[in-house]
């Protein structure tokens, strides 16, 4: 089950609903890549819950449920003035149209979901919980069970009765005074224009020539790319049912680049995916193992059912120094030795031209 959270206000709110999108910005900014690579993780039908931020003066909570529409592009860009349409005192200037799936009135809050400690550590949401500490991303993919967690809370704080469902032909607003999603009997139909250019491959290609960094670019094109392109499946795994990127791991705030979850009629595996846009060097194995014991059930905890047979750690990174060569076999094969997680996979990718990436399987 994929999920997404929009962090929303009670200004903005109302207007997410009347007009059925779901948008992220960075105050007056017009381009953000790193944004841009988050909100590139929609796919039509993943479900949608907004988050209220509670305030002295507001009562925050998570409502929903709704889904990513079928569009294209999945993803427009909203930038200049046009980020704050229509009617927005907040500019957004990534946004994604919505539609009704499973629709509750009223909201779980905030304190039920982030406050309220379960029997088990293992319970909590840690990845809203992250993201509070954070504060600083516009929306957060939930991980399966998570979801799976917070859409019930809503069910039940509704005792199960649905507002409206993926048959409702009629619009949405939010009652600020008693805090409830309502109906009306006409929808507003989203009326502003909805393009998308930006061309990932060039951005890395131009900033590779500049010898600049590129690794959020790098990202951008996985987020971007995930499902649709097969060529890919071969790093982020076969048969991905999830994936998140920039995934917080503790309350140091260390974060995966992507985590992918596979699963087939045999097993599940998560990789835990590592970019670079720099030769890499033997001590990048202290973040792998930082990520494996995050991970773990035989440490961390945090990934159900991943253990040392399903956790595969992937490294991706442009062509290595041929000096440092050894030293990264080495620390590879002491690590592997360890049996902590399957065997690093290692890739290296060259930027052919502003259209073409190349990735290669190393073996060592």
């Amino acid at each position: 089950m994929r999920t997404h959270v929009f962090i929303v206000d009670d200004n903005t709110f109302p207007v997410h609903l009347k007009y059925l999108f779901a948008g992220t910005g960075a105050k007056d900014r017009d381009m953000h890549i790193g944004l841009l690579s988050d909100i590139k993780r929609v796919r039509p039908n993943d479900l949608v819950i907004f988050y209220i931020e509670a305030t002295e003066k507001i009562k925050g909570g998570f409502y929903g449920i709704f889904r990513i529409a079928e569009q294209n592009p999945i993803v427009f860009h909203t930038p200049n003035k046009s980020g704050f349409v229509p009617n927005l005192q907040k500019k957004l200037i990534y946004r994604t149209l919505i539609e009704p799936y499973e629709v509750y009135s009223n909201g779980v809050p905030e304190w039920e979901v982030l406050d309220k400690l379960p029997i088990y550590a293992t319970e909590l949401q840690w990845s809203l919980i992250y993201r509070k500490l954070k504060a600083k991303r516009g929306y957060t993919p939930l991980l399966p069970w998570e979801s799976e967690k917070l859409i019930n809370m809503i069910r039940n704080k509704n005792s199960g009765k649905i507002l409206a469902n993926s048959e409702f032909l009629g619009g949405f607003d939010f009652d600020k005074t008693n805090r409830k999603i309502t109906t009306m009997e006409s929808k507003n139909i989203y009326p502003h224009p909805r393009n998308f250019d930006f061309k990932v491959l060039d951005s890395i290609y131009n900033l590779q020539k500049r010898r600049r960094a590129y690794e959020v670019n790098l990202q951008l094109y996985f987020t971007e790319n995930i499902g649709f392109n097969n060529n890919l499946n071969f790093i982020v795994g076969e048969n991905v049912v999830w994936f998140g990127n920039e995934v917080y791991c503790g309350v140091a705030m260390k974060k995966i680049d992507i985590l992918t979850i596979c699963q087939d009629i045999e097993k599940k595996e998560y990789r835990l995916i590592e970019l670079k846009d720099e030769p890499i060097k033997a001590d990048i194995i202290e973040q792998i193992e930082y990520y494996i014991n995050w991970a773990s059930q035989d440490s961390g905890r945090h990934l159900e059912s991943a253990f040392n047979w399903n956790i595969q750690p992937v490294i991706v990174a442009p062509q290595h120094k041929p000096k440092n060569w050894k030293s990264i076999v080495d620390a590879f094969k002491n690590f592997n030795n360890k049996q902590v997680s399957l065997p690093i996979l290692y890739f290296e990718f060259k930027i052919e031209s502003e259209n073409s990436i190349i990735f290669n399987k190393i073996n060592y």
